[in-house]
């Protein structure tokens, strides 16, 4: 009897190919998702958290990253004994040069219904260099100047401010802030008595700020600064603020201002409230 030839039956192909690529992919490093601005991996713990100069005591780190813009647009309101409420918005754009190294373009507070000769459309130009990270015991350093520009309705001459900022990390989710500047004023925005104006003014004061999640950020603030107009009192000014993030880099922020010596020139109270957007 002839026996038929025994046929083993070859293995599939689609098979062997799913083993070798589990293999694969086994072997093959996973590629991490490009993390958030506010979670890069080359920050550290030490990066921008939205202490921005919208505060009386900002922190020593730029707002913005090189070639990215920031667009801000808030609205101050305060008011004093024995003088008009002050309110209206203000608008800045800020443009990053380096990691380090930003411009801002600020249009001052748009005073509503006082007349016409307020000097609505005065203009800031703001220069910020954040000058080293902090490291170890070391703080982070910036300095940052402010030029006044007398664009604005009956305004005239030229302020500039030259601020010295130190940020430090106090414990987990605390920082500290100190922000000294000295300021030579020269003339006055549209309403104000030039000759009145105190030519060369100063301000210090420590500030801290504590971080609830990744989105949100409250601060408190202390700054004693000269009175602006010659022969009044220093003024001393205590602020309360939060920032969160509403959507994918845009921020709301708050701050309360109150004035802690009512016999100063200062309002007793103010208010400010800002959205901004970055791309």
């Amino acid at each position: 009897m002839s026996s038929q030839p025994e046929h083993r039956a070859a293995p599939r192909r689609t098979e062997a190919r799913q083993v070798d690529d589990a293999r694969i992919a086994e072997n093959e490093p996973q590629r991490p998702a490009a993390p958030a601005r506010h979670e890069e991996e080359d920050e550290g713990p030490y990066h921008y958290r939205e202490i921005s100069d919208f505060f009386n005591i900002r922190e020593a780190y730029a707002n913005v990253d090189e070639g990215e813009w920031e667009f801000e647009a808030w609205f101050e309101w305060d008011t004093g004994a024995g003088g008009d409420d002050n309110f209206g918005p203000i608008l800045s754009l800020k443009y990053g040069f380096t990691d380090t190294f930003l411009i801002e373009l600020e249009v001052e507070q748009l005073n509503f219904g006082d007349g016409s000769d307020q000097g609505n459309g005065e203009l800031e130009v703001i220069l910020f260099k954040e000058w080293w990270d902090e490291q170890d015991a070391l703080p982070a350093f910036a300095t940052w100047g402010e030029v006044r520009l007398p664009t604005g309705e009956g305004s005239s001459g030229i302020d500039a401010d030259l601020h010295f900022t130190f940020t430090k990390q106090l414990a987990p989710g605390w920082r500290g802030h100190l922000d000294g500047y000295i300021e030579t004023a020269n003339g006055a925005r549209g309403g104000e008595d030039a000759d009145e104006r105190r030519d060369f003014q100063w301000g210090v004061g420590p500030g801290i700020d504590y971080s609830f999640t990744e989105d949100t950020i409250g601060t408190m603030n202390y700054i004693l600064r000269s009175g602006e107009e010659e022969g009044t009192r220093d003024e001393n000014i205590l602020e309360f603020g939060a920032a969160h993030r509403i959507a994918e880099n845009q921020y709301v922020k708050f701050a309360f201002d109150i004035n802690l010596d009512h016999a100063s020139e200062a309002p007793n109270f103010g208010a400010k409230l800002l959205w901004s957007i970055e791309w």
